[in-house]
Formats: C-alpha cells, sequence, structure tokens
C-alpha cells in the first residue's frame, strides 16, 4: 500500500470517528467565576489552578487525573486540561496583551470558554473563534454571553478552513487541540506560522500523543520562536497533556 494514501486512509477514518461524539452541554453560569473574580487573582498561576476545578472539568479519560481532582469531573465547563498546567498557562498570557484567540479543536467547549473569559479580563479582545470539526451546540448559548465569540464547525484540513484564516487576517493567539496526529498538526502549525503572534500546542507531553512531542520540538528548534512550556505532572501519572506556547521574537515587546 502507498504510505500516504494508508496515512491519509488513517486520518479520514478518525475524522469520520470524530463527527459521531457529540459534545455534552456546558454550565454555563460558572463563568461569572471567572467574570467576578479580582483581576489580580486571575494574574495569579496558584489561584488559577484552585479556580479552575470549581470551573468543572472534563470526565472522558478520567484515570489521567489524580483523584483528589475527581469531583470535580463531569460537570460545568468540562475542561479538558490539567490545572497544574492550564494554571501556569493563562498566567503567562496575563502581560502579553491578547487582543483575538483562535482554538482548533474544543471538544465541549470549556477550555476555549475558560481561555476566553480569563483573556477577557486581561486585556478586552476584539474577537474569539473557536473551531471543530463536531457540531458544539453550548458554543451557540456562549455567543449569547459573549457576541465577541464565534464558533465555526469545519474541518482545519481544508480550503474552506483556509479561507477563513485570510477572513481572520493576523490573530494574537492560536490553541491547537484538534486531531493529536503529527502530520496533521504540523500543517496546522505550517498554516498558521506566517499569520499569529502566539501559537500554543496541547498535549507536548502526552504519552499518548508522541507525534505532537516531535512537532513541538521541531518548533523549539526555530529561532524564530520563544517558547514556553507547561508540563507539570500529577505524581504517579503520565505524563499526560502539557501545554507549549511558541511567542514570536518580535511579539514579545507589546
Amino acid at each position: 500500500m502507498n504510505t500516504k494514501l494508508g496515512s491519509w486512509n488513517a486520518q479520514a477514518s478518525g475524522w469520520r470517528m470524530l463527527k459521531g461524539l457529540r459534545p455534552r452541554a456546558l454550565d454555563l453560569q460558572r463563568i461569572s467565576l471567572v467574570r467576578n473574580a479580582p483581576v489580580e487573582k486571575l494574574r495569579d498561576s496558584e489561584w488559577l489552578e484552585t479556580l479552575l476545578p470549581s470551573l468543572g472539568l472534563n470526565d472522558e479519560g478520567l484515570d489521567e487525573f489524580p483523584a483528589h481532582l475527581h469531583a470535580a469531573c463531569g460537570s460545568g465547563l468540562r475542561i479538558w486540561q490539567y490545572p497544574t498546567q492550564f494554571s501556569k498557562y493563562l498566567a503567562a498570557l496575563a502581560n502579553l496583551r491578547v487582543r483575538s484567540y483562535l482554538e482548533l479543536g474544543i471538544r465541549h467547549g470549556g477550555s476555549y470558554v475558560a481561555t476566553v473569559e480569563v483573556l477577557d479580563r486581561y486585556w478586552p479582545l476584539d474577537f474569539a473563534v473557536g473551531v471543530d470539526i463536531i457540531a458544539c451546540d453550548s458554543m451557540t448559548d456562549y455567543s449569547a454571553l459573549n457576541a465577541r465569540s464565534q464558533f465555526v464547525c469545519m474541518n482545519t484540513q481544508t480550503e474552506e478552513f483556509s479561507e477563513l484564516l485570510v477572513q481572520l487576517g493576523r490573530i494574537d493567539l492560536v490553541f491547537v487541540d484538534s486531531h493529536h496526529e503529527e502530520a496533521q498538526c504540523r500543517r496546522e502549525f505550517a498554516s498558521l506560522a506566517h499569520r499569529a503572534n502566539m501559537i500554543a500546542l496541547h498535549d507536548i507531553s502526552n504519552k499518548g500523543c508522541p507525534g505532537i512531542g516531535i512537532v513541538w520540538n521541531e518548533i523549539r528548534a526555530d529561532d524564530n520562536w520563544h517558547c514556553l512550556e507547561f508540563t507539570d505532572q500529577y505524581e504517579g501519572l503520565g505524563p499526560y497533556m502539557g501545554i507549549g506556547l511558541a511567542i514570536k521574537k518580535e511579539r514579545l515587546i507589546v
């Protein structure tokens, strides 16, 4: 079998499987915990780490989460992140004046909503866009609460996505958390590299997604990017998840 054809068929099969998954509804009332919090607290990674479980964590892959977080899983915003990593990542964005945000692969939408809400407290966003190949009903509800947020249901590997990027223009921050496969991640990064000031990858240290780590190491080796890593683990687990943030060096002066 042609290797490239086999890889494409496997990826197409993966996309068909993903389209059959239905996101669960979010309890968007939890965003009040961010909107009502003192902004100086939202800049504190230790405080954020205590806030995130209150916002609600995802319960898919529950064995990846430590037992002390299980009570927070399966409700609220269903954030699919490690609080010990996500809190430090969000705090690192506090002084970067992010004015526009794009997230690829939102699943239930919880990590997207939490990020948008926190970023908007740091510095008001001009726009935020979530993209996923799966329809996500909670994003319609969230757009009613935040008119600057938009959800687009599409495949990032299509010309349609390229047209969306043209429409959006320059983007401050993109978070890539879509199909966790090396070739797709590399293509997504390449399509964004000349359009985004900052690009974050999820699962750079996840033992189940080695391809993302390979792409991340390639980015780290590129002298055009200043790279930060948020990969703290919980004892006895993983390694799982992990966030890498690549910042264009000229963007460090804001």
